[in-house]
């Protein structure tokens, strides 16, 4: 069970990728055009984002971690299926959107939200 300080140290760590995420979206509707399927893509990860929060805040370490794997198999689909013509500034705020993401993942393990009681 999380405390509500692990919960504030998550939240706060969840907070980079949340605005990099956040901008890349912007850009996705202002910079370029989107085809429908990299649309469908991103709405199937923003839902599946939002599912793997939820289950690490919640304490549900199995959700969490098939969250995790179908988040991290989406997003390859998606840097090397449609990622790849970008423009290198895109590129790189996706991959500093990663680290970020991978950093908040890491302060939930150190918290505890993907311990197998």
């Amino acid at each position: 069970m999380l405390s509500p300080t692990d919960r504030q140290i998550m939240a706060a760590a969840l907070v980079p990728y949340l605005a990099l995420a956040g901008y890349d979206g912007w850009l996705h509707e202002k910079a370029r055009r989107v085809p429908k399927v990299e649309k469908i893509l991103h709405a199937v990860l923003a839902l599946d984002g939002v599912l793997m929060v939820a289950a690490l805040f919640a304490g549900r370490p199995l959700v969490a971690a098939v969250a995790i794997a179908v988040f991290v198999a989406a997003t390859a689909w998606d840097a090397f299926g449609f990622h790849g013509p970008l423009d290198a500034r895109e590129r790189r705020i996706h991959l500093a959107a990663y680290a970020c993401l991978a950093g908040f993942l890491g302060v939930a393990c150190w918290r505890g939200a993907l311990a197998w009681n």
